[in-house]
């Protein structure tokens, strides 16, 4: 019997690229639900310590117990976002610098 003996009547055999594509829809699915997890709890907690603030009565003391406590949940979101802008201006300046080598060499305008 040929394939389609074995697969049955109008059934399709899953091809290697199709198998790819799943795993890579999966693994993005999975990536997003890591993510939107992580900026719930950050949310949660920025929104614990504004209560927290709050109820002590805005109190100074309150305050630098929170910021020393805390610092590290408003440094990772400033880390989160400074990496992709510091890599992208980086590309941008090394792809500039080529292409002002290339019109130095091949004397292009």
């Amino acid at each position: 019997m040929g394939k389609l003996g074995l697969l049955g009547r109008g059934a399709k055999a899953e091809t290697p690229v199709d198998h790819r594509t799943a795993e890579q829809r999966q693994a993005d699915d999975e990536r997003a639900t890591v993510w939107g997890f992580v900026w719930t709890l950050f949310a949660f907690k920025i929104a614990t310590i504004v209560a927290t603030l709050w109820a002590a009565a805005g109190s100074f003391d309150a305050a630098v117990i929170l910021i020393a406590t805390n610092w590290f949940w408003f440094a990772l979101p400033m880390f989160a976002i400074w990496g992709p802008v510091l890599f992208h201006y980086r590309k941008w300046r090394v792809r500039r610098k080529r292409d002002a080598m290339l019109r130095a060499e091949w004397m292009l305008d």
